[in-house]
């Protein structure tokens, strides 16, 4: 059916309705006034030839105020006057109705067609109010039915706002969602750009400045502005330098061990003597003693090596200090258990996995340096299981620094000499 098809049939709806309300509104007036007419013969005894003009007047009144009320209402006013008038005679009639009859269950009935009268003279009378403000441009126009599970419970705020959209401008059930789609992105978007825009305004002057930048520059000029400026290519060279198939391999791989199997092979520092005041205190390591490129040097958290010169110690059972297993060869590879931590050796037996990475820091750093020369040392720092102060230590002299930490930063310092049985 085409659309004019529609109307036409609303329409032969609408005067079909006209009558048959006409109808019911004749038959209720009707019954209403056999309930009010036999309830004043029966409790006030008034004889019938008195009772029914009597009754037919009030009823009359009623209706006038009632319409009088609807016309003033069309007009814009509010006709309050008229309104509670109608609605004084309206429970007036059905009180009448039921305390006028002994059998209550009659009087209810009578009562009951009253006030049914009434309100449905009341829902008409607001239909015919609202296609009246509507078709004068007063009212917005009917917003579409949205669903209850797939809009309204599922995107409570997005259906509120697209019905909105949808009573200012006029548009259906999809375009309103799609407009309150666009409207709320964009909101974001302009959120966002406000406060980093507030934000370098205010570092480089005042805030009071920033939000009169805010609130005076033209937000979605600058998206725009924004959009077409943006290097797409570059971005997505970006975002692309880190899917590539090498690099989550060797993610993998670096990651496959959980944090407390990386860090299994550091042994606990032994508590070593202080100083006396007839040895001289340590003092900083010299170029000499800077571990060269791809050794493993003493690491600032272990003791320094106990010589056969032990009179510092008070006691002889203090002698013996856990020394530092010795790091494993390069070429000799990683076995990785079933249980998920790392053992060197050549001659581990039951492995399931056998990986190429070095264990020590130094090769370690060297070993992903060749592989990817441009590395991030963050990224080095959690391949390798390091803090990033033990990776900027063997990174190479040309190899760009983060700002903010300095090169003496990145330098091996020896750790003070305690003594054996003073706290930390």
């Amino acid at each position: 059916m085409t659309r004019d098809d529609l109307d036409a049939d609303v329409l032969h709806a609408l005067r079909r309705a006209t009558r048959t309300r006409q109808a019911f509104y004749v038959l209720v007036l009707a019954v209403a006034l056999i309930g009010q007419v036999t309830g004043a013969a029966q409790a006030l005894g008034i004889p019938l030839a008195v009772a029914v003009p009597a009754v037919a007047t009030l009823e009359l009144g009623g209706v006038v105020v009632m319409a009088d009320a609807d016309v003033r209402r069309r007009l814009g006013e509010r006709a309050l006057a008229s309104r509670l008038l109608s609605a004084a005679i309206a429970a007036a009639a059905v009180t009448f109705n039921w305390t006028a009859h002994p059998d209550h269950l009659l009087g209810g009935f009578y009562a009951g067609m009253s006030a049914l009268g009434y309100l449905v003279w009341l829902i008409h009378a607001g239909n015919q109010r609202r296609d009246r403000l509507r078709a004068t441009g007063n009212l917005p126009p009917t917003p579409p039915a949205y669903e209850i599970v797939g809009h309204w419970i599922r995107h409570p705020a997005l259906t509120l706002r697209a019905r909105a959209i949808a009573k200012t401008d006029g548009l259906d059930l999809y375009e309103s969602l799609k407009e309150a789609r666009t409207a709320l992105s964009r909101e974001h978007r302009n959120t966002a750009i406000a406060r980093l825009l507030h934000r370098k305004i205010r570092a480089a002057l005042d805030p009071t400045t920033a939000d009169i930048a805010v609130r005076v520059y033209d937000l979605d000029e600058i998206a725009t502005r924004l959009t077409a400026t943006a290097d797409y290519h570059g971005l997505t060279t970006l975002l692309a330098t880190d899917l590539t198939p090498e690099r989550i391999i060797a993610a993998n791989a670096a990651d496959s061990r959980p944090r407390w199997c990386r860090r299994q092979g550091r042994t606990k520092t032994a508590t070593i003597a202080q100083p006396t005041e007839s040895q001289p205190a340590a003092s900083a390591p010299s170029a000499a003693d800077t571990p060269a490129h791809g050794q493993e040097p003493q690491s600032q958290w272990e003791p320094e090596p106990i010589t056969d010169n032990a009179q510092h110690l008070p006691d002889a059972s203090h002698d013996a200090v856990p020394a530092r297993p010795p790091a494993p060869s390069p070429d000799e590879p990683i076995v990785v258990h079933s249980a998920g931590c790392s053992e060197s050796g050549s001659d581990a037996a039951g492995g399931d996995e056998v990986s190429a990475i070095p264990q020590g820091t130094a090769e370690a750093v060297a070993y992903w340096l060749r592989r990817e020369p441009n590395m991030d040392p963050e990224l080095l720092a959690e391949r390798i299981g390091k803090s990033l102060r033990s990776v900027y230590r063997y990174l190479p002299a040309d190899y760009p620094r983060r700002p903010g930490i300095a090169r003496d930063r990145t330098q091996q310092r020896p750790r003070p000499v305690r003594r054996a049985g003073q706290r930390e």
